[in-house]
């Protein structure tokens, strides 16, 4: 079985390299280098770079300080601003947050709060004594 890995081409487009054709990884200050005979690749450091690699798999910016997948979100606490991968979720729960401009990226996932009052049937004509 071939293995592959998501780098980055020299434009920044993401691409798929073939592991047997990288011939060196070298490190730089802006992450490592993957050569092969006739190009080089890079590793995406930021969370930009790694959306462009990751963003066809279902993944999202949804806060300046994540990327998450939106294929295993499973509810949005839109008063909270959080996104979370179980339903229901409990205080333990894994979450991300949800910035304000991100909001519609998952607001089809609000839970609707069942209602917690209880109504009591009118009387009828008919009622019993």
């Amino acid at each position: 079985m071939t293995e592959h890995i998501r780098l980055l081409d020299r434009e920044g487009n993401p691409c798929v390299v073939t592991v047997d054709e990288i011939i060196a990884i070298k490190p730089t200050a802006d992450g490592p280098e993957f050569h092969t005979k006739d190009e080089l690749y890079y590793y995406p450091t930021t969370l930009e770079e790694l959306l462009v690699i990751l963003k066809d798999q279902g993944f999202e910016r949804l806060d300046r300080t994540n990327l998450v997948n939106l294929n295993h979100v499973k509810e949005f606490d839109k008063k909270a601003r959080k996104v979370y991968f179980e339903s229901p979720h409990s205080k333990d729960s894994k979450f991300a947050t949800v910035s304000e401009a991100n909001i519609s990226k998952v607001e089809h996932l609000v839970k609707e709060e069942q209602p917690t009052y209880k109504t009591v049937p009118k009387p009828s004509l008919f009622w019993n004594k």
